[in-house]
């Protein structure tokens, strides 16, 4: 197992998720007004974005790898995703929420 390749996918999971987090709260922001009430709505929003973006990288970029070397870039892909998700709904919601502005 390529553990060096797991790493590299689990942080481009993780800077996909956190980024398409951030963008779609930058843009939700300049639209409605965010508060702590919607939060969770727009942050479901924001899941989804990133779900289509990290799926989107993982179509592009998992064909250039051989079958075993792809298996382990999806596994460290979804678990730097989950990541970012996950970090985003607990550690980053005041950075979220400040976005709006």
């Amino acid at each position: 197992m390529n553990v060096l390749l797991m790493l590299k996918a689990g942080f481009l999971g993780f800077a996909v998720s956190l980024g398409s987090l951030m963008l779609v709260f930058y843009l939700a922001g300049g639209f409605v007004k965010i508060t702590n009430r919607n939060f969770i709505k727009v942050f479901v929003l924001a899941g989804i974005v990133s779900f289509l973006c990290a799926y989107l990288l993982l179509q592009l970029k998992i064909s250039s790898y051989q079958e075993s070397d792809a298996v382990v870039f999806l596994a460290g892909c979804i678990g730097g995703w989950l990541s970012g998700i996950i970090s985003g709904l607990t550690h980053m919601k005041g950075l979220l929420l400040s976005l709006r502005r």
